[in-house]
């Protein structure tokens, strides 16, 4: 985190601002510190704030203790006093440090082994933002990508010239975005909760892309999102379509609740298979684009793949298949989602591969 960042982060609880404590630098960026206001504090480790509030504080509290052991004597005394009884409930302290590093394996090998940049990564940003905001649109803006995963989108809204762009994420996929990204000054990754967003009023645009669908309570979600924005801001979301996808809703759905339980390595290697499968299939639609046949090629199965990397492909049948939890709506839903937000100026479009781009101004 850049310092000239700690402006724009509040307190999702009572919308406070932050004082910082430093604990330690590396050039301009602060990579251990504190936020902490009158009320209560969120610490600063591996140069990413992680605004966590009730049971997901208490987990952070526990998971992240080689951060408040080294910096134990530094602290204050109340957060000292804090992260001792966390520590002090947990049952089994050898087992649980045993998981938290067999945890920490599991999630450095999906992404050193799954995700790999491409040269298609922009191209495929600007399609989901399609055909409500181009690049020029992100010029000079501030933005939050909501549910960043790796950091490829908050990278590219930076690179099309925003003024800053946040990404945030819930999941340890934080460390990615923020090593993907410390490089641009215009960037900053925090972990925090979708339904608990510690920002208020200040976006120009907020963004999420392929996550609300993933959610418990998809909805219950998205209607807590449109205070990040300022007046006249926009909200802009990407979620699976229910219509004319039979394909995921009645195979991909029923073989992902029995292949997500199985280890990341494991089902890795299998995604080989389908990754294979469009791969091939894709040829048949270069050939018909090689003989003029653009029409027809666009209606081939994962047309929409056909220009990009095998990577990507394996990379996409991973996340369909590991996934946890998938949800399908109609167009007609995501309408009612930005009703009861109230947001204005409401549009959606369908997406041939079968997926819903929807957005809409907040005024509130």
């Amino acid at each position: 985190m850049l310092k000239q960042h700690l402006p724009y982060i509040s307190d999702p609880l009572s919308g406070q601002s932050f004082e910082l404590q430093i604990l330690k630098e590396d050039g301009n960026h602060v990579e251990a510190g504190i936020l902490k206001n009158e009320t209560t504090w969120y610490p600063i480790i591996g140069g990413i704030p992680r605004i966590m509030i009730n049971e997901l504080r208490e987990n952070l509290l526990q998971t992240r203790y080689e951060f408040f052991q080294t910096y134990k004597n530094t602290l204050p005394k109340d957060i000292q006093e804090e992260w001792q009884a966390s520590i002090d409930r947990i049952k089994d302290f050898d087992s649980f440090i045993t998981h938290q590093k067999k945890t920490a394996e599991s999630f450095a090998y999906e992404w050193k082994y799954i995700y790999k940049e491409n040269n298609y990564e922009k191209q495929n940003f600007l399609h989901f933002l399609t055909p409500y905001l181009k690049e020029e649109d992100l010029k000079g803006k501030l933005t939050l990508d909501i549910g960043c995963g790796s950091g490829r989108f908050t990278k590219w809204a930076a690179l099309c010239g925003t003024e800053i762009s946040f990404g945030t994420d819930l999941g340890e996929s934080v460390e990615v975005a923020y090593a993907m990204t410390k490089d641009f000054p215009n960037v900053c990754i925090v972990q925090a909760d979708i339904y608990a967003m510690p920002f208020k009023g200040i976006f120009d645009i907020a963004y999420s892309i392929g996550v609300l669908h993933h959610l418990p309570q998809p909805k219950d979600g998205f209607v807590a999102l449109p205070p990040v924005l300022k007046q006249g801001g926009r909200m802009l979301i990407w979620v699976y379509n229910r219509r004319n996808n039979a394909r995921a809703i009645y195979f991909y759905e029923p073989l992902r609740d029995v292949l997500k339980h199985l280890p990341k390595p494991l089902l890795y290697k299998l995604c080989y298979i389908p990754g294979l499968a469009v791969h091939l299939i894709n040829v048949v639609t270069h050939i018909l684009n090689w003989y003029g046949f653009k029409k027809l090629a666009k209606k081939v199965p994962f047309s929409y793949y056909a220009n990009f990397p095998f990577n990507m492909k394996l990379n996409d049948a991973f996340d369909v298949l590991a996934t946890p939890k998938s949800n399908y709506y109609y167009v007609e839903q995501i309408r009612d989602w930005f009703e009861t937000a109230k947001l204005k100026d409401i549009k959606a479009f369908e997406h041939p591969e079968a997926g819903i781009t929807c957005t809409g101004i907040y005024e509130s």
